[in-house]
């Protein structure tokens, strides 16, 4: 993804059948298919504005910094290998999730203890997230199409990404992507899990 470690500009919709935004990402750009992923989502009860996940053996990290129309802008604020430093956890991922959390002389946590130590977290929650996914470069833009799996439930994904808001305003309503809700990953799993 051409905008993955800087801040921007999303939006996202969820559902069953999302063949009509499929078809218009198709129509405008060359699609760009992506290995499969496996994803582990820490999502919180207590905000919808950190988005925290596992992918590829690293914790990922981003944060809701603003409201812009029908826009959300995101910006990553740590990507890192296992093991992640307690104070990384401390300081950035407890924070976002909206717990706190003290980890005392605890040097470094693996994959497996971040994930135990949310699931002990009475406001945290795990989900896997099993992705296939279709990238589109779209100029200024970037877009996204993903068949998902959660637990044994199968639905779709689509989002616009770019860092200049108004080209990506632009590009929804020309193609009426606009019409559905924005929805974040963070807002979907609250809604599903909690």
């Amino acid at each position: 993804m051409k905008f993955q470690n800087v801040v921007r500009y999303e939006f996202r919709v969820f559902g069953p059948d999302l063949t009509r935004i499929k078809d218009a990402l198709f129509s405008l750009g060359a699609p760009q298919p992506q290995p499969l992923s496996r994803e582990t989502y820490i999502a919180t009860r207590l905000n919808i504005e950190a988005n925290v996940k596992i992918r590829a053996s690293r914790l990922e990290v981003k944060v809701l910094r603003a409201r812009a129309g029908v826009l959300e802008q995101w910006a990553p604020v740590l990507s890192t290998v296992f093991p992640v430093a307690a104070k990384d956890i401390e300081d950035i991922v407890a924070p976002a999730l909206g717990i706190e959390l003290d980890l005392e002389d605890t040097g470094a946590l693996t994959q497996s203890a971040l994930l135990t130590l949310a699931e002990d977290q009475h406001s945290l929650a795990t989900v896997v997230v099993e992705k296939n996914r279709t990238l589109f470069d779209l100029g200024d833009c970037e877009g996204e199409f993903s068949e998902l799996q959660i637990g044994g439930e199968k639905l779709q994904t689509a989002a616009i990404e770019a860092i200049d808001a108004v080209a990506a305003v632009e590009l929804l309503r020309r193609y009426h992507l606009d019409e559905a809700q924005n929805e974040s990953y963070a807002a979907y799993l609250q809604r599903r899990l909690f």
